[in-house]
């Protein structure tokens, strides 16, 4: 750092004294993000963006005030610093904890190892400022159950030669040994299978508390200890979602996080989908198989093997294999492509779908589908297990006993719920579905939520000082009320546009010939070939192809890859190796082609030449034959709501903002963005949907996109 650098953070930091009135606030902002100021100080190359300060200003007000806040920035504006200076500002002079919660684990680590220590420079000499990033329970090792494995693997290696997991646990005892492990298992240097990990991890179903005898070296609790000293905690939507289910069904008195007055969700387009996942429950072949392993597992073990009366064991172990079997033969009956045959369920009588959409889920419209057998057989198991807590046990062993009846009367009463389809058609919806686990498929049953607005309002918007709500797509048409609909919030808004020159920098290309080509018809996957073919040739590779199906994406790929591949283009395809691999072997290429699915919209960043178009191949509206989605449309009709207006353009016009925004990534950045949909030319929401995004200049014809792209 220059001494000039060093001047300018000691004036601001003499200039700080966290006071909160709003002159000294605004002062503060003003200094930090200054073409001359501390942040210019800190990063090489800073640029001055109007639209950063603006935005860093409401979000201080909005925490500052306790008002709640939807804020869409554009890409470039820099939103994490924007949010994250007046958000640190605010806890020192506040002394109040600030949540933030992001979506991707880029996001967080981004936070973490790069903008949060970033920002804390700016406060070095005014308090000591601390931050952390929590994940959820699961990362962590649990000692107790770690304690108990590996003492058993050491009694079996004494008789046997250790397998490959065998072996992976002495490499974990080592980390143990080393004091400078923290028991996450994302730090661990080797591959650990999940089988091995769900056997040591922690499990809040699990879990001593206060009465484990491991509790001061518990890996997860000296980080949960640790965030109560913490101005700043980041996490993901997950595991604040996860939060808020355990804060609302104990009436407040556990929590997964400390007392907070504010919360800033980045990323928030995500909220509804993970909130709602988080209200979701399932019955699972492999979650009873598990539940009926860990049973046998600790009837085994001593003094359970010795308390326990023979008659009762072999009573046990009938009972679970009878519970299995039943579970088994029940799920079968419900296997979506069976019910999507016939509405009927063999031998019951009981209608399922009446019009079944797809065959790999299945709704289930109707009681009684659940055996009444094999919720009773739950009961049963839950009740022999409790027996055992009248023996003379230890606290632990007690408390294992305890924890397999919860888990015990939970299934059951999960089986009830979805038995008797508790609550109405307008608030819960339930189905089946195949899972595909390795080579083996499996039948789960689920329950969900419809919507999730008024959960969220009465449980978090109307007890929190301040929300922010923050994402490079959040508006549509310029409007708000779609999000602020599906999560049931009462904010101030504000759009700060990218500050990049789209006009300049990006042509938007909507073929002609795209009216000939209907993309629900026969033929479109062809359609689609040839063009990214001629696009291709244009660009000389340096192409993402962005996909709605997995069917199409594979169709396509199959007719181009060797085409392209012939003209020295390396062609890069979801499924064929993991997605960072995949990211990492198109920025070293600098000339690839990227096809891919979801997972590609967002969250991408390749700057520079590597990436100079983005091809849509079909506009991203939500597939309507989920479940979820047909009960959701039948409640939107009920209320006189256009499902496709309510919900699916919304959706698909954000979606669709991600998917141009991979493009531009720096003011330098050039190239086009081509949509070979022809609905956004030939219906009417096609216009809203375009002014939706940046803007571009438009074009049909595919030649003039060579104009913005770079040769070197």
């Amino acid at each position: 750092m220059s001494a000039n650098c060093d001047k300018e953070v000691l004036n601001l930091k003499s200039r700080l004294s966290l006071s909160d009135s709003k002159e000294d606030m605004a002062r503060f902002l003003e200094d930090a993000f200054d073409e001359n100021g501390a942040l210019a100080s800190l990063i090489p190359g800073f640029e001055d963006r109007p639209q950063q300060i603006e935005m860093a200003k409401l979000v201080l007000r909005s925490l500052s005030e306790g008002e709640h806040l939807i804020v869409e920035a554009g890409t470039g504006v820099g939103k994490s610093l924007a949010y994250l200076i007046p958000g640190v500002y605010w806890c020192l002079a506040t002394k109040n904890r600030l949540i933030i919660s992001t979506h991707t684990v880029n996001l967080q680590q981004q936070l973490v190892n790069k903008d949060i220590p970033l920002v804390a420079q700016l406060f070095d000499d005014i308090g000591a400022f601390k931050y952390a990033l929590f994940k959820g329970r699961s990362h962590y090792l649990c000692l107790r159950k770690w304690n108990r494995v590996y003492e058993d693997t050491q009694g079996r290696l004494k008789l046997v030669q250790p397998t490959k997991d065998e072996l992976i646990l002495q490499d974990i005892s080592d980390l143990i040994d080393s004091g400078n492990w923290n028991g996450d298992r994302d730090t661990i240097p080797f591959a650990i299978s999940e089988t091995t990990w769900s056997g040591i991890s922690s499990e809040s179903d699990r879990c001593m508390s206060s009465k484990c005898p491991f509790r001061e070296a518990c890996f997860y609790m000296k980080q949960r200890r640790y965030l109560e000293e913490c101005h700043v905690v980041v996490v993901n939507h997950a595991l604040f979602a996860a939060h808020l289910k355990l804060f609302v069904d104990t009436a407040g008195k556990t929590s997964l996080l400390p007392a907070f007055e504010g919360v800033i969700f980045d990323e928030a387009h995500h909220i509804d989908e993970v909130f709602r996942d988080s209200l979701t429950f399932d019955i699972a072949y492999s979650r009873v198989r598990r539940l009926s392993d860990d049973t046998l597992r600790l009837l085994s073990r001593h003094p359970f093997s010795k308390l326990v009366p023979q008659g009762t064991q072999n009573r046990l172990q009938s009972d679970l294999e009878q519970s299995l079997a039943l579970v088994e033969n029940n799920l079968s009956f419900l296997d979506p492509s069976l019910l999507s045959l016939t509405t009927y369920r063999p031998g019951r009588g009981k209608k399922a779908n009446d019009s079944p959409r797809d065959r790999n889920k299945c709704r289930l419209t109707e009681p009684g589908l659940v055996d009444e057998k094999l919720i009773q057989s739950f009961k049963n198991l839950g009740s022999l297990v409790a027996d055992w807590t009248e023996f003379d046990l230890s606290d632990e062993e007690r408390f294992e006993a305890n924890a397999l009846t919860r888990r015990y009367v939970n299934m059951a009463s999960i089986a009830e719920r979805i038995n008797i389809l508790e609550g109405d058609s307008s608030s819960f919806v339930y189905w089946s579905e195949i899972e595909e686990r390795g080579r083996q498929r499996q039948v789960t049953l689920r329950g969900s939520p419809l919507e999730i607005d008024s959960y969220l309002n009465e449980n978090l918007w109307s007890s929190l000082n301040s929300a922010i709500l923050t994402s490079a797509t959040l508006a549509t048409d310029n409007s708000f009320e779609y999000i602020k609909s599906v999560v049931g919030i009462d904010a101030n808004e504000a759009v700060f546009g990218s500050p990049f020159n789209y006009s300049n920098q990006v042509c938007l290309c909507v073929p002609q010939d795209v009216r000939g080509a209907d993309p629900n018809k026969p033929g479109f996957d062809e359609y689609v070939a040839e063009a990214i073919l001629d696009i291709v040739d244009l660009v000389q590779g340096r192409t993402f192809v962005l996909f709605t199906s997995r069917r199409s994406l594979h169709n396509v790929s199959a007719l181009t890859r060797n085409r392209i591949e012939e003209k020295g283009f390396p062609v890069l395809v979801q499924d064929e190796m993991p997605r960072e691999s995949l990211l990492l072997e198109f920025k070293k290429a600098g000339n690839a082609v990227l096809m891919g699915l979801d997972s590609f919209w967002e969250g991408v960043d390749v700057p520079g030449e590597a990436l100079s178009c983005v091809v849509i191949t079909k506009l991203p509206f939500p597939v309507p034959d989920h479940p979820l989605m047909q009960a959701r449309e039948d409640l939107w009709k009920e209320q006189g709501l256009s499902p496709f207006a309510h919900y699916s353009l919304p959706l698909a016009t954000l979606k669709l903002k991600q998917g141009f925004g991979r493009l531009i990534r720096s003011k330098t950045d050039t190239g086009a963005v081509v949509i070979l949909d022809s609905r956004i030319l030939t219906k009417n929401y096609g216009k809203s949907i375009l002014r939706s995004l940046p803007p571009a200049t438009f074009t049909n014809n595919l030649d003039d996109i060579t104009r913005f792209i770079t040769y070197s």
